[in-house]
């Protein structure tokens, strides 16, 4: 169904991230692949990551202000799901997708275990949806759900995303409302709904990422447009300067669109690439990157030609900031 992937646009990207070495200062903490970045009202930013202590708020200067739901965290087998046939990866804590609503409540999907978990500020659990193990495609399961995004008026979204192709929506109180989506290269159509966002117009963005390309979504499921030849886009964001910026794990990229779709800026990240995979925009411009460590190599342009470099440990992963220098 999908024999052809886009190429790469980094041959049209600018060197204006500068790193800020450094910043993240979490001792005795190794992060390892760091999947989720979120920032909440305060200024406080939230990194989700697959290694011990999985899930931890910084304070704005990057200390370390807390851990977020120890005790509800879990090892389980995770399985690559993107091809014909079921492939186990490893079996360790699986978080994913990491959002922060209006409130500060913290929401995060383990597709390990198939759920989405929402915590308050102070950490305790709020809601748990789905069934912990067990996998499906209706109002009480999900197969492998990738990100949620909350609105004002507090229902949700969730890009239920490996294991199914949808999105579905559920009241603020959590009950299910409706899903749209199937697997497929149609306006409506998903593989791999990765992250979704809400821009201040309303609208729901998506990255349709085996798809290589951007859907957008009025909340009762219509579809409204799409962008298409963006390259495995991972993270997703609507940022305080009303742009929308993602990241290109293969590519080792940002980029910043505006809300018709059209490319602003491609930035390749300093140094050895590292698969920035989440992706948060602070009010004063500065970019923050979950960084998960996996290296591809990229040959071709089918999906086979497409190779992830082993590793064993957490080389690799980190939580960056970056600084955008010389915007015009």
């Amino acid at each position: 169904m999908f024999p052809l992937r886009v190429l790469p646009w980094t041959h049209t990207a600018t060197t204006r991230l500068q790193p800020q070495p450094g910043w993240a200062k979490l001792p005795g903490i190794t992060l390892d692949r760091a999947v989720g970045v979120a920032l909440d009202s305060r200024g406080r930013l939230y990194v989700a990551h697959r290694g011990e202590r999985p899930l931890l708020r910084l304070r704005p200067d990057g200390t370390l202000d807390a851990e977020i739901g120890a005790e509800h965290h879990q090892k389980k087998m995770a399985y690559d799901l993107r091809g014909p046939v079921p492939i186990p990866i490893a079996e360790r804590i699986w978080l994913h997708g990491l959002h922060v609503d209006p409130w500060d409540n913290i929401w995060i999907t383990d597709v390990s275990r198939h759920l989405v978990m929402k915590f308050s500020p102070e950490g305790s659990l709020l809601l748990t949806l789905g069934l912990d193990g067990v996998s499906g495609c209706d109002d009480r399961h999900f197969f492998q759900p990738t990100h949620v995004c909350v609105m004002p008026g507090g229902e949700f979204f969730v890009t239920d995303g490996y294991g199914n192709s949808r999105i579905a929506k559920f009241s603020a109180d959590g009950r299910f409302l409706f899903d749209w989506g199937r697997r497929g290269t149609a306006d409506g159509e998903f593989h791999t709904p990765h992250a979704i966002t809400a821009g201040p117009d309303g609208l729901l963005y998506m990255t349709d990422r085996e798809n290589d390309r951007i859907q957008v979504f009025r909340t009762d499921g219509s579809h409204v447009a799409t962008w298409p030849d963006l390259h495995s886009v991972d993270g997703l964001c609507a940022a305080p300067d009303g742009f929308i910026y993602g990241s290109g794990g293969i590519d080792n990229s940002v980029i910043r669109f505006d809300r018709t779709g059209r490319t602003l800026d491609v930035w390749t990240l300093p140094g050895a690439p590292h698969y920035p995979h989440g992706i948060a925009v602070g009010r004063d411009g500065s970019i923050y990157i979950a960084e998960t460590g996996d290296n591809w190599i990229v040959s071709g342009r089918l999906p086979a030609e497409r190779q992830m470099v082993p590793r064993d440990g957490p080389e690799g992963s980190a939580l960056s900031k970056f600084e955008v220098v010389g915007r015009p």
